[in-house]
């Protein structure tokens, strides 16, 4: 019953307040804004979006606002998806289904499911868990809309159902596992890849998130592979291609008696394909180009995502990378020469790695000075000072990433199924390719936070079950895909490789007590990932025997009962001297005995891809991947918009310790470094560093200690307060030297500066002078836009 003299919109207004769950104080100053702004006079949509921009512009102030325009963003959805604030989804999910095939927007099989019974598990108190930030991500891109209308047809929790019935389609008993894959995706457990939550259960079903290639030396190829570029980036595809083949500018040209306008303007071919291709605005077209330092044109390889000169001879939207042998590694320790190759002189060494790449690159050498190559195909320069390029355009740029060849190729189960030519677009994806086979990865990633115990610790016996389900969704996946390519159904049904990752690392250190800095974070992650690794090998061993081993299983690493762990030897003594990682286990995983259920199939080439998760973690509210927190409290930028991110764990420390309210401004002015805030206790300020003031080396002993459980690759992040390349030199070394297979981007304090948390869409109508002095300090809008590349993985 309303109060006398409340109107049916000032109530719907308290209603809506007292769904906030805002503290009592901050109730009256929501409600005095919105009679302010006669928000209680508009129709019920209206009104709940200026609450809600009423709630987002005071994010700034206390986390309390964020958990608000949250609960305000989900009536929003609600209301507009099932036209309740409190929906039946016993019959309303049936409705939708039925509704969502007819308009197009979702696949017919999903008509065979038992509707009601799927409809009587929907939980929607678990869309608490997501949080403002994910949920603005899930309506403005993954949510399914009306094809004609684009109105959104779906809230978050018929979505994870929806997503849950699309990987179950191929299974006997279809709803007990779309039953058991909503569980886990929908409580966050573990979510599976931007693809898999666009398409699943739509009747565009691509759900790999990452295709790897090489392009060939012949414009017939390069025009083909731009063609397989565009179909595969259409489909929401992360594309890394090895581009090393193409010869260089120059060289001569068969049937026309002409010259070859080089590498380049074929790259910059690609880079505008990719750069047209926005998957309807969901999510950029995304490309990473791979190049061998030995290229001829590696120099100006360097200079293409530089801002300055030729606009032809610069690549924007392309990311670029190096795909690094050892022999360069070496002669830049011995400060030894290093020799450029056209690859129409040289191309072989494309499919060398390790001592026969070598060989082979020390007979070129012999040949060139003997004379025996022509002069224009070869050039000399000094290992170290190319190296120092490298790192200049690195800290300008961001790129080239460096990767590691050798590594990455010595370190492969799949060695005996071809060599790998590249790494994916965010450089944790290993696979082979040939001019035939499009390599291909499905994604998904284990959420560590939410397998918290109420004491703290990790439900090990609930991890383990995550992890069996989310490899099966997996495998699935692989079947159940829509492929843009055949030469990618190929690669994809030989090898079934599947790629699980994590998410939370630095949320769980944090709740943990540690640091990044803190050794006991690298033993952490080498017992976590022994863990993961090993649930995830069993998990596939077990669909082996159901279901059969991956085609390709004989010869491969895995039939002769070879572990991730066991390739460490073969870099050794392929190197000749020792990588300094701790070979040490848990002791309580029965290693031998999985090592001989190996030895009799596997279901999967790979099982293991640790992926930046920049999107998905958003959604799932943690920390990415396993990076540390960029700062304790920033913008991000995404495709979605800006949001306003805090530490959570050190908001809650601070709350308890009763100091919230008296640093807050400092944290901002400080733009989230705590160190200088002398009211935080120097063990609170230890605990909670900005990425910058982490030490890298402490980064690459997480990384080497994961990498030793983890069959493909790591995606790391590094990060530096560094002011020239110099200072960044021992730690690539060091990086090729622990047997990485990868970095991904190099971020520097005078490139990367985090905004203070007050930009124009969070901002208030009254913001107080200290607000408005920090921002005029800043001299460039840098809002962290980390790894926008990376929602091409996840």
């Amino acid at each position: 019953m309303i109060a006398q003299g409340v109107s049916h919109g000032e109530a719907l207004l308290r209603r809506w307040l007292r769904m906030t769950e805002l503290p009592e104080p901050l109730q009256v100053q929501l409600l005095a804004e919105a009679q302010e702004s006669m928000l209680d006079r508009l129709e019920p949509f209206q009104a709940i979006e200026g609450l809600l921009l009423i709630a987002t512009a005071h994010i700034w102030e206390d986390p309390s606002w964020e958990r608000a325009a949250a609960a305000l963003l989900r009536q929003r959805i609600l209301l507009e998806t099932t036209g309740s604030e409190d929906p039946d989804y016993i019959s309303w999910f049936p409705q939708y289904i039925r509704t969502g095939v007819e308009k197009g927007a979702l696949h017919p099989d999903l008509l065979r499911f038992d509707l009601e019974r799927l409809a009587r598990a929907i939980d929607p108190q678990r869309d608490a868990l997501l949080p403002y930030i994910g949920l603005a991500t899930l309506y403005d891109r993954y949510l399914v809309r009306d094809p004609e209308s684009r109105q959104v047809l779906e809230p978050p929790q018929a979505m994870w159902m929806r997503v849950a019935m699309g990987l179950a389609l191929a299974e006997a008993d279809r709803e007990a596992w779309a039953l058991r894959f909503y569980e886990r995706i929908s409580t966050l457990r573990y979510l599976p890849s931007t693809p898999t939550l666009f398409n699943s259960g739509t009747p565009h079903h691509q759900l790999a998130s990452c295709y790897v290639y090489e392009v060939h030396d012949s414009l017939d190829h390069i025009l083909d592979a731009a063609s397989a570029f565009g179909m595969l980036a259409k489909y929401a595809g992360g594309i890394g291609a090895s581009v090393t083949r193409i010869r260089a500018v120059g060289a001569p040209v068969r049937g026309i008696n002409g010259r070859s306008g080089g590498l380049i303007p074929f790259l910059h071919f690609y880079d505008a394909l990719i750069h047209s291709i926005n998957q309807g605005g969901r999510r950029r077209g995304t490309m990473a180009a791979y190049l061998e330092p030995w290229h001829l044109e590696v120099e100006a390889f360097l200079d293409l995502r530089r801002n300055a000169g030729d606009p032809y001879q610069r690549t924007p939207s392309l990311d670029t990378a190096l795909w690094i042998p050892d022999v360069f590694m070496e002669r830049v320790l011995a400060d030894g020469d290093w020799y450029l190759f056209d690859p129409l002189v040289a191309g072989d060494l494309v499919d060398r790695y390790g001592e026969d790449f070598r060989r082979c690159y020390e007979d070129y050498i012999e040949q060139a000075e003997r004379g025996q190559l022509p002069r224009r195909a070869w050039r000399k320069v000094r290992a170290r000072e190319l190296y120092r390029k490298i790192l200049a355009a690195l800290m300008e740029t961001g790129h080239p990433w460096i990767t590691f060849k050798d590594s990455a190729n010595l370190r492969s189960m799949l060695r005996h199924a071809g060599v790998i030519h590249s790494l994916n677009l965010c450089t944790e994806v290993a696979l082979p390719t040939n001019r035939d086979e499009i390599a291909v990865c499905n994604l998904a990633s284990v959420n560590l936070v939410r397998h918290l115990r109420p004491d703290g610790r990790l439900d090990e016996a609930e991890l383990a079950r995550t992890v069996e389900i989310a490899l099966r969704g997996l495998d699935n996946a692989i079947d159940l895909n829509l492929y843009p390519d055949e030469r990618a159904r190929r690669s994809n049904l030989l090898n079934r490789p599947a790629g699980l990752g994590l998410m939370g690392f630095a949320e769980l250190m944090a709740r943990w007590g540690l640091s990044f800095n803190d050794p006991e974070a690298a033993e952490h992650a080498d017992r976590i990932l022994e863990f993961l690794s090993y649930h995830a090998i069993r998990a596939s061993v077990a669909l082996a025997r159901e279901r059969g081993p991956f085609p390709r299983f004989d010869g491969s690493e895995w039939s002769n009962g070879r572990l991730p762990l066991d390739t460490l030897a073969d870099v050794e003594r392929a190197r000749g001297r020792p990588v300094p990682v701790d070979r040490s286990c848990r002791g309580d995983l029965d290693w031998e005995g999985l090592r001989e259920e190996v030895r009799r199939g596997i279901r999967n080439g790979t099982v293991m891809a640790i992926a930046p998760t920049a999107t998905i973690a958003l959604i799932a509210g943690t920390s990415p991947s396993m990076d540390p927190y960029f700062s304790n409290l920033f913008v991000r930028s995404t495709l979605s918009g800006r949001f306003v991110e805090f530490h959570p764990v050190l908001v809650e420390i601070l709350r308890e310790l009763g100091l919230w309210e008296r640093v807050r401004e400092r944290l901002v002015e400080s733009q989230g470094d705590v160190m200088g805030i002398a009211e935080i206790p120097e063990p609170v300020r230890r605990r909670f560093p900005t990425a910058f003031q982490i030490r890298p080396e402490a980064l690459l002993e997480i990384t080497a200690r994961a990498q030793k459980w983890v069959d493909m690759g790591i995606s790391r992040n590094l990060y530096f307060a560094a002011h020239s390349p110099a200072e960044l030199e021992g730690v690539y070394l060091r990086a090729w030297e622990m047997g990485l297979k990868a970095t991904y981007y190099c971020y520097t304090m005078p490139r990367m500066r985090a905004e203070p948390a007050t930009v124009a869409v969070n901002k208030s109508a009254q913001r107080p002078r200290w607000v408005e002095a920090v921002e005029a300090e800043l001299q460039e809008g840098a809002a962290c836009a980390l790894n926008e590349a990376c929602e091409a993985c996840q």
